[in-house]
């Protein structure tokens, strides 16, 4: 990646779980449109002033629950990364159905393709509701443009799909007029991707080139509207019916590349040395690199979550959401041991993996499965047992 990387002892303050801090944001959402950062003038249009950068290897690789995440704190809600990625539910995923990218991470994006299972994706509004916003899209072209832009000038930034470079989420912070139109820009993971990219106001906030992105009518998100919030013991319920729900695809042929059918598609691959992705069918490492990143960021992001949130819970039903955690803990470090996500990020082995090396990696990998057949087992006794939480 072109973006710096954090070593070991530059790890995010979130990396613990911060139990106090996480349970202020959940119980303290409330109803609430105030953007926290100034709104300035921009050429015939507005931009929000101050909107921090996304990055790549910060152990916020999902880019939804990373621009949902960004999109909180410029509404003043101190929510973490960890938090939206347990609320979306993207931390429990796994799919190497289209090649597992960051985009395939979110399951709006992966698993509404998939038909017959169109209700695993039902949990991405959920980080958002839980704090009393609701997303919406627009089909209109023209409706839409004229939202989004009223949106900005409000100082309440918008999600879109693959506005820049390629389909993953960006946030839109500004836009201007030009002789050939309107023009938006804000904040990707892409920014600085390309020495031929260009920048806008003092923030260097990027151009938005491909607006509005991959299905409009379906994937940019307008975010002006409140709702009531979602109790935050019904958002982590929905979280954990969401982690059942990933790895238990119906039996079609795509089903084998997503949760348990992705991890032997994993193990499969590196027996053979064959390592590709679905599309181009060539053995590519720096896939493997970007694959495996993933995974652990998903893998911490739930350990977190889950930790944090079993205050929500008494009982029995605590105890077993801390066991869960534990175990979303000793998959990360597992496979941790083996492919530390710093190297990866790094791309240290774009060049290749040793044999020996695609051993050790192929044991983590069966350590996890047994760790994710374990961890949903108690997951539904929680679900079962939850009117007693």
């Amino acid at each position: 990646m072109s973006e710096p990387v954090k070593k070991p002892d530059q790890q995010p303050e979130s990396y613990q779980p911060k139990k106090p801090e996480m349970m202020r944001a959940l119980e303290g959402a409330q109803v609430r449109l105030q953007p926290a950062y100034p709104v300035l003038a921009a050429n015939g249009g507005s931009y929000i002033d101050g909107v921090p950068t996304l990055k790549w290897g910060e152990f916020k690789d999902c880019t939804y629950s990373g621009c949902v995440a960004l999109w909180l704190n410029v509404m003043g809600v101190n929510a973490t990364y960890e938090q939206v990625a347990g609320l979306t539910g993207s931390c429990y995923r796994l799919s190497m159905c289209y090649g597992w990218d960051p985009g395939s991470c979110i399951m709006n994006t992966s698993y509404s393709l998939l038909k017959g299972f169109a209700d695993a994706c039902g949990a991405d509004d959920n980080a958002n509701r839980a704090f009393g916003f609701e997303f919406y899209t627009v089909e209109d072209e023209a409706e839409r443009d004229e939202k989004v832009q009223k949106s900005i000038d409000s100082g309440i930034p918008v999600l879109a799909l693959g506005g820049t470079f390629f389909a993953e989420w960006n946030i839109l912070t500004g836009y201007e007029k030009t002789e050939g139109g309107i023009r938006y820009f804000g904040r990707s993971y892409f920014d600085g991707f390309s020495s031929a990219h260009e920048f806008y106001t003092n923030n260097r906030y990027a151009l938005a080139n491909r607006y509005p992105g991959e299905y409009p009518g379906l994937f940019l998100k307008l975010c002006n509207q409140s709702c009531e919030p979602t109790p935050s013991k019904e958002a982590l319920k929905r979280s954990l019916e969401t982690c059942l729900i990933m790895f238990g695809a119906p039996k079609t042929w795509k089903s084998k590349r997503l949760g348990y059918g992705a991890y032997k598609f994993m193990i499969d691959s590196l027996k053979r040395d064959r390592y590709y992705n679905s599309l181009k069918k060539t053995t590519k490492y720096k896939d493997v690199e970007m694959h495996f990143s993933n995974l652990l960021d998903a893998r911490r992001a739930a350990h977190i979550y889950l930790a944090e949130s079993a205050p929500l819970l008494s009982g029995e039903n605590r105890a077993r959401l801390l066991r869960v955690a534990a175990m979303y803990k000793e998959m990360f470090d597992v496979l941790s041991a083996v492919l530390p996500y710093e190297k990866l990020c790094n791309n240290e082995f774009e060049a290749g993996l040793s044999a020996e090396l695609r051993q050790e990696i192929i044991g983590a990998l069966q350590k996890m499965i047994l760790l994710e057949k374990q961890a949903r087992v108690i997951v539904r006794k929680i679900l079962a047992d939850w009117e007693d939480a």
